[in-house]
């Protein structure tokens, strides 16, 4: 799931080395951003920002009541942050504006914990929509490749960041440990638009997967390691 660099802003608007721990740094603007393990005292930047960046997205604005939009996807991020976190590979920036959330070989299904933690958001931001929210997570584990490999759970970008190479910045840690270790990496993205960027990464399509009930298609995407 994803929104790395771009499409999240027009809604949004209108709504008003070696070691893959090291800080990469990058100037953007006015200001210089850092990007590293995120931490609890990150989540409400984190959520807020993911809220914009996923405002007009249409797998999130099919999953969730149209009505207190801001306030469910909010809820729904921070959980998924608080999930992410126990798997000490999601990935941020220190203003929150853009964050990855990984997961690595063999952990990329939700454990006991991580449900414990994402069953209360995920009630109250789904609301109504909860079994076909529910639905969509059983289609997509489905199709989920077997190989180990590291999953890129989510990405995005606040839509005032976007499109000025702070999503690739924030890839960076994972993907050379990918190389590192000579082992692939795995993601889901549900707007084509993304498939580009993806690819200049070194992702490409092995498949698609419609989503039933009105949901939106969903491009999957592999890199094999590099080098």
């Amino acid at each position: 799931m994803s929104d790395p660099e771009g499409a999240g802003a027009d809604r949004a608007a209108r709504l008003e080395g070696r070691h893959p721990q090291r800080r990469h740094e990058r100037s953007y603007g006015n200001s210089v951003t850092a990007v590293r393990l995120a931490t609890p005292a990150d989540i409400p930047a984190m959520a807020t920002a993911q809220m914009r960046a996923f405002a007009d997205d249409p797998l999130f604005t099919w999953m969730l009541p149209a009505d207190d939009f801001e306030r469910r996807a909010t809820v729904l991020f921070g959980g998924m942050m608080r999930a992410g976190l126990i798997n000490e590979h999601t990935y941020t920036t220190d203003d929150g504006v853009c964050t990855a959330i990984w997961a690595s070989p063999g952990k990329w299904a939700y454990s006991d914990d991580q449900l414990v933690l994402m069953a209360e958001p995920f009630a109250d931001a789904a609301g109504e929509h909860a079994d076909r929210a529910l639905g969509v997570l059983s289609e997509m584990t489905a199709v989920h490749p077997e190989d180990p490999h590291w999953y890129l759970a989510l990405l995005g970008t606040h839509p005032d960041w976007q499109r000025r190479g702070i999503a690739s910045l924030v890839l960076a840690p994972v993907l050379t440990r990918c190389d590192i270790e000579g082992l692939p990496a795995y993601l889901e993205t549900q707007k084509e638009s993304n498939v580009p960027f993806y690819r200049r990464h070194g992702f490409e399509v092995t498949g698609t997967l419609q989503l039933t009930n009105g949901a939106p298609m969903m491009w999957l995407m592999w890199r094999d390691p590099v080098g």
